[in-house]
């Protein structure tokens, strides 16, 4: 996992916990909220694998 991953795991956990607003978290990762709301759907689905890039293995 590359630290550009990790850091995004980091920020999706505090999302789903309730520590961080949608609108904060795409601002930290410089992605849009749409794109952070699709992340945290695909994280309450398939868990920390949805972060992971599609090509990787």
């Amino acid at each position: 996992m590359s630290a550009k991953e990790a850091r995004r795991v980091y920020v999706m956990e505090q999302v789903l916990d309730g520590k961080l607003t949608i609108k904060l978290a795409a601002e930290l990762l410089g992605l849009s909220e749409r794109q952070v709301k699709r992340l945290k759907k695909g994280m309450k689905e398939k868990g920390v694998a949805a972060l992971m890039h599609g090509n990787r293995g």
